[in-house]
C-alpha cells in the first residue's frame, strides 16, 4: 500500500447477502462475514490496521448492481478520505459485475484506498493482483448470469402451467399458499368498473366518477407493516385494470398467454367488449411518424399587448428547453416575452386544481339561482380537481378548452381566467350569466445575458422544489472541504496543483451563510441564484452579511 510506514490504516468491513432469508436470526450470514473479517483485521494489527466501528451491511441486495445503501455510504466515506482499507469476506460480496468492479476500483484508486478479501489472497496494488481479481469476478459474474437464466426458465415454465409467480396482486384477488384466491367484494367492484366503462365510453369520465364515488385501489400490507394502495385510481392504474387478462382466468408471460390456475371473475364477453372499446378509443399512430410534444397552453395564452405566445424550444448540451414566446410577426414594437413552458403548464394545472378544491371559494362562486344544487356541485368540483391533477397533457388541454381557459402574460404578472358558466354546465347546472373566474400568477423579470425573461414566483400553498444543481454544488463543496481538512503535508505535496486549486475553489461554497444554505435546501433561495452564478464568483465575501448582499441582491 502506498502509505507512510507506521501510519494507522482505518479498515471498514463490508458485508452483503442477496436475500433477506435468515436475517432475523440472532447470528446470521452478515454477522459471520463480519466476524471473519474482524479477526483478519486483528491479525494485521502489527501493520497498523484498526477497525472503524461503523457497520456497512447490505442485507437482501443483489451483487449485480452497486445501487446498495451501505455500499454507497462506504464509497462516500472512501472519497472523503476516512477509510484506508475495505475488507470483505469474498470478492463477490463486493460485486459480481466486472463493469461495477471497474467503477469501484476507480473510486478506491482516486482515494489511495485498498481492499482485501480475507478468503482470497491478492493485492490490488499489483498488476497480478488485478488480474486475479478480474478472473475471480469473471466467474462471479458467470455464476450470477447462470442463476438468472435458471430463474427465468423456472418462471416461464411455471407460468406456462398457469401458476401465480408473484408481483402486484390485482384488485379482486388475494394470495394464499402462492395461489390467487377471489375476494368476492373486490371482484364485484372490478366487474362494476368494467361495466361502467362500457357505459361511459371514456377513461377520463370513468376516472372522475370513481373518484367522486370514493372507489379506490387495492390496499396492500407490506412485510414491514406499511400500507400501500387504498388511493384514488390514476389513469395508468385504471388502464391496467381494464386490460388485465388475469380477470378472465389467464396468466401472461412476455407475449404469450396461458390458462391460469385461478378462477376468473369477469366473463369473457364483458372483457372482450372492454378490449374492443379500448382499441377504438386509442388513436392509431402513423407508421414512422415522429412523436410530437403537446403544448398545454398553445392557443390559450397571449402577452399584455395581445400578441399570441407560441410554443418554442432550444437545445443546449443535449437538453431540450421549452418556452412560450410572443409572436413578433404581429407588428407590435416591443421586446418579445418568453416564459418557461414546463413551469407555466404545471402552475396552470396547480392553480386551477387548487381553486376547484377550495370548498369555501366554490360555494361563493355558485349563483343564487343555483343554490339548491350547492352540495352536488361542490362534490363535483372536488372530484374534478383530482381529475385535473391526474390528467395527461392531452386530457388536461381538452379540459381547459371546455372551460374557455385563457391566459395573459405581462411584465407585472400573469392572469388566467375560465368560464364559470362552462364549469356549472359540466356539473349539470345551467347559468348562462355566471362570470369568468380570474386567477393570478405572480412573476418577476430576470436577465439572461442581455435578454430580459419572465420567471414565475413560488406559489402560496405549493411546496417549493429545491434546485438539484444547487444542492449538488453544496454537497460537493462540503465533501471537498472535508477532504482538504483531512490532508497532511505529504498529501498536499503529492496532489497535483490543478486538483488542489479545484478543491479549494469548490470548498469555498461550504462557508456560505447558513441562512443561504437553508434557503437552497428548502428551495426558497432568491430567484436569480443558481449554481452557475455561484461558480462565477471568483471570491465571495468572508462575512455572511456581505454574502447576503452579493448573492441575494445581485441579479446577475
Amino acid at each position: 500500500m502506498s502509505r507512510a510506514a507506521g501510519r494507522k490504516l482505518r479498515c471498514a468491513i463490508y458485508t452483503r447477502k442477496s436475500t433477506e432469508e435468515g436475517l432475523d436470526q440472532a447470528f446470521n450470514s452478515l454477522d459471520a462475514q463480519r466476524e471473519a473479517c474482524a479477526a483478519y483485521v486483528l491479525s494485521q494489527q502489527h501493520e497498523g490496521w484498526t477497525l472503524v466501528p461503523d457497520r456497512y451491511d447490505d442485507g437482501g441486495y443483489s451483487g449485480g448492481t452497486i445501487d446498495r445503501p451501505a455500499l454507497l455510504q462506504l464509497l462516500d466515506e472512501v472519497k472523503a478520505g476516512r477509510v484506508d482499507v475495505v475488507v470483505v469476506y469474498k470478492i463477490d460480496r463486493l460485486t459480481r459485475s466486472l463493469a461495477d468492479f471497474a467503477k469501484i476500483v476507480e473510486v478506491l484508486d482516486a482515494a489511495e484506498c485498498s481492499f482485501v478479501s480475507v478468503t482470497q489472497a491478492f493485492n490490488t496494488t499489483s498488476s497480478m493482483g488485478r488480474l486475479t481479481l478480474n478472473v475471480l469476478l469473471s466467474f462471479a459474474q458467470f455464476e450470477r448470469e447462470v442463476i438468472a437464466e435458471r430463474i427465468r426458465d423456472k418462471v416461464a415454465a411455471s407460468k406456462a402451467r398457469g401458476m401465480w409467480m408473484g408481483g402486484t396482486v390485482p384488485l379482486g384477488y388475494e394470495v394464499r399458499d402462492r395461489k390467487l384466491i377471489v375476494v368476492p367484494d373486490e371482484a364485484q367492484t372490478v366487474r362494476a368498473i368494467m361495466e361502467r366503462y362500457i357505459a361511459t365510453h371514456s377513461v377520463r369520465t370513468l376516472l372522475a366518477e370513481l373518484q367522486r364515488d370514493g372507489i379506490v385501489s387495492k390496499r396492500r400490507t407490506m412485510r414491514d407493516g406499511s400500507v400501500r394502495g387504498g388511493i384514488p385510481f390514476t389513469r395508468g392504474a385504471l388502464y391496467w385494470l381494464l386490460s388485465n387478462r388475469v380477470y378472465v382466468g389467464e396468466t401472461r408471460h412476455r407475449d404469450k398467454t396461458y390458462p391460469g390456475e385461478h378462477e376468473a371473475i369477469v366473463s369473457r364477453e364483458l372483457f372482450d367488449a372492454v378490449q374492443k372499446r379500448l382499441a377504438e378509443r386509442t388513436n392509431p399512430r402513423s407508421p414512422g411518424a415522429s412523436r410530437k410534444l403537446v403544448s398545454l397552453l398553445a392557443g390559450m395564452i397571449r402577452d399584455h399587448l395581445g400578441r399570441p405566445m407560441s410554443p418554442a424550444h432550444t437545445q443546449n448540451h443535449g437538453r431540450r428547453y421549452r418556452y412560450y414566446v410572443s409572436n413578433s410577426a404581429s407588428g407590435a414594437n416591443a421586446p418579445a416575452l418568453r416564459l418557461p413552458a414546463g413551469e407555466l403548464d404545471a402552475t396552470a394545472r396547480k392553480q386551477l386544481a387548487a381553486c376547484l378544491a377550495d370548498i369555501e371559494r366554490t360555494r361563493e362562486l355558485v349563483p343564487v339561482d343555483a343554490a339548491e344544487h350547492m352540495a352536488s356541485f361542490v362534490s363535483y368540483c372536488t372530484g374534478f380537481s383530482r381529475n385535473i391533477v391526474a390528467a395527461s397533457i392531452p386530457e388536461l388541454r381538452h379540459i381547459l378548452q371546455s372551460l374557455d381557459f385563457a391566459m395573459t402574460a405581462g411584465p407585472n404578472g400573469i392572469r388566467a381566467s375560465f368560464s364559470m358558466a362552462a364549469l356549472l354546465r359540466n356539473g349539470g347546472i345551467e347559468s348562462p350569466e355566471a362570470p369568468h373566474i380570474e386567477l393570478s400568477i405572480p412573476t418577476h423579470q430576470a436577465w439572461f445575458g442581455h435578454e430580459p425573461r419572465l420567471r414565475l414566483d413560488s406559489q402560496p400553498g405549493v411546496p417549493n422544489k429545491a434546485d438539484q444543481r444547487l444542492v449538488d454544488a453544496l454537497a460537493r463543496s462540503f465533501a471537498a472541504r472535508e477532504r482538504l481538512m483531512a490532508m497532511d503535508e505529504q498529501d498536499v505535496a503529492t496532489i497535483p496543483k490543478t486538483e488542489l486549486r479545484h478543491l479549494e475553489r469548490i470548498a469555498r461554497l461550504s462557508y456560505l451563510d447558513p441562512a443561504i444554505v437553508r434557503s437552497i435546501l428548502d428551495g426558497t433561495q432568491a430567484s436569480h441564484l443558481s449554481a452557475r452564478n455561484l461558480w462565477r464568483w471568483d471570491s465571495l465575501p468572508l462575512t455572511w452579511a456581505g454574502q447576503r448582499e452579493v448573492l441575494l441582491s445581485h441579479p446577475s
